[in-house]
């Protein structure tokens, strides 16, 4: 930390004494603070490479995961939720806002479908239709399947709309892994826009909280429905990524939801070092504005390589990234007088958050404990990237005893710090954000009641006489 200025301003405070005539002042500081800038957080919530499947990464603070339509509606009208919880369960998800995707079908390997209920099929006489290489897909363009589909959306919004646990739910169930391909089936069978237009509107309509992410920004109807953010499963140096960044950066699809993917499977070895290794992966993630992505890890089994530092740099660089410019507080003040806080940051990243946190100074004493906690009125998603905005306060200093006190910034994921009758299930290192600087820390942690204590980064100190 350093202090670049000793004094910056000075707030005179007059006392006239009408009966005798006499004028006395006391004068206090208002310093600025500065502090050295890093890259970012080895992990922050809502941002950077994630984790999924089976796979689980320690700097990841997101988890993708695949929800299977059986498992999650196996009778039909009979919903099981303890399927959907067994999923985010699972290693890579566990702790970790997520991403979800219903999915029907696979990749059409075989007669039955991978994730389609079996009633759908016997009892609504929706078909398996197979093409001239022994490939199968299901006729999403069936009026009753676009029924079941949309009853099933319906349910999954109203029971996770407002789970804090959310990052955003895909736009799935049509085409192979629910990303509305139809591969090898060329003119024989394609997904209508009839269908396409339901299920968008159904995963729009019905989810008012969480975010969703479409496919292809650049076909019909997602390119122009707007108001929602988009998924590239196929990540990497390939024309279709390239493709799919232009689409979200000329339009600013960006502004209007989160960006993610993952990379396809083969995108290890020369691919991998094509990105990671140099400037080619920084290049991609600020033009597709990307905030979370799923890919092979090169540090997990080269964690000192080269390919593991530009890894990492594209990991910190992803989504938000809050860095502060400098700090402007009294470094003393009387317990009378009203306490004035600016700090003054940029988003160094390459997206806004995307959910609105809660903005919060405090005051420490003797312990790490805050003897009074000041909200912050300001619009967390308006800070866009490139872009500098400032925290402020003012108000009655508010504290008791006279001494030192540590001053002490958070932003954390509303309703975390209140006391709860249950778990929210979330690590409480994935409810605080941290800044690109070296600050001291005071690390969350969840209290008995379920609420988030700590999570402070600390500014300085101040005398309170």
């Amino acid at each position: 930390m350093k202090i670049n200025k000793v004094v910056v301003f000075y707030f005179i405070l007059l006392v006239l004494n009408m009966s005798c005539g006499n004028e006395s002042s006391e004068v206090y500081q208002i310093t600025e603070f500065t502090y050295n800038k890093t890259e970012g957080a080895y992990k922050n919530p809502l941002k950077g490479f994630n984790s999924g499947w089976w796979n689980d990464f320690d700097y990841a603070t997101v988890g993708f995961q695949y929800l299977s339509w059986k498992e999650f509606e196996p009778l039909n009208g009979g919903f099981d939720f303890d399927a959907v919880e067994a999923v985010l369960d699972r290693p890579g998800t566990k702790g970790k806002h997520f991403i979800l995707r219903l999915y029907c079908d696979w990749f059409g390997e075989s007669k039955d479908s991978n994730a389609g209920p079996k009633w759908l099929y016997s009892d609504f006489g929706v078909a398996r239709l197979e093409n001239t290489d022994g490939k199968y897909v299901t006729n999403f363009n069936d009026p009753n399947f676009i029924k079941q589909a949309i009853e099933a959306i319906e349910v999954l919004a109203a029971h996770y709309d407002d789970d804090p646990r959310v990052y955003a739910f895909e736009i799935g169930i049509l085409g192979y892994w629910g990303e509305w391909h139809t591969f090898g089936f060329g003119e024989n069978f394609s997904i209508n826009e009839n269908s396409k237009n339901q299920i968008v509107n159904t995963y729009k309509d019905t989810f008012s909280n969480a975010k969703i992410m479409g496919r292809y920004p650049w076909r019909e109807p997602l390119a122009s429905i707007g108001g929602i953010g988009f998924h590239n499963d196929f990540f990497g140096p390939y024309a279709h990524s390239d493709e799919f960044n232009e689409a979200v950066d000329i339009k600013n699809k960006w502004l209007e939801g989160p960006i993610g993917g993952e990379a396809p499977p083969e995108f290890e070895g020369p691919q991998a070092i094509e990105v990671f290794g140099t400037t080619r992966g920084i290049e991609i993630i600020e033009k597709g504005h990307y905030s979370t992505m799923q890919a092979y890890s090169p540090c997990i089994s080269s964690p000192d390589s080269e390919i593991c530092k530009g890894f990492m740099k594209m990991h910190r660089k992803m989504g938000y990234n809050f860095q502060i410019e400098n700090a402007l507080f009294p470094i003393r003040l009387l317990q009378s007088e009203e306490l004035t806080i600016k700090v003054n940051l940029t988003n160094i990243g390459v997206a806004p958050v995307y959910y609105d946190w809660d903005v919060q100074f405090a005051l420490f004493h003797q312990d790490e404990q805050p003897i009074t906690i000041y909200e912050v009125d300001y619009i967390l998603s308006h800070a866009l990237p490139g872009e500098s905005f400032s925290l402020s306060a003012s108000t009655p200093i508010n504290v008791v005893d006279k001494g030192e006190y540590k001053l002490g910034l958070r932003i954390i994921q509303p309703g975390a710090d209140q006391p709860k009758t249950n778990s929210w299930k979330l690590d409480a290192r994935n409810t605080y954000i941290l800044f690109s600087n070296e600050l001291p820390v005071i690390l969350g942690t969840w209290n008995t009641n379920h609420a988030l204590l700590g999570g402070w980064s600390i500014l300085g100190t101040l005398s309170v006489e």
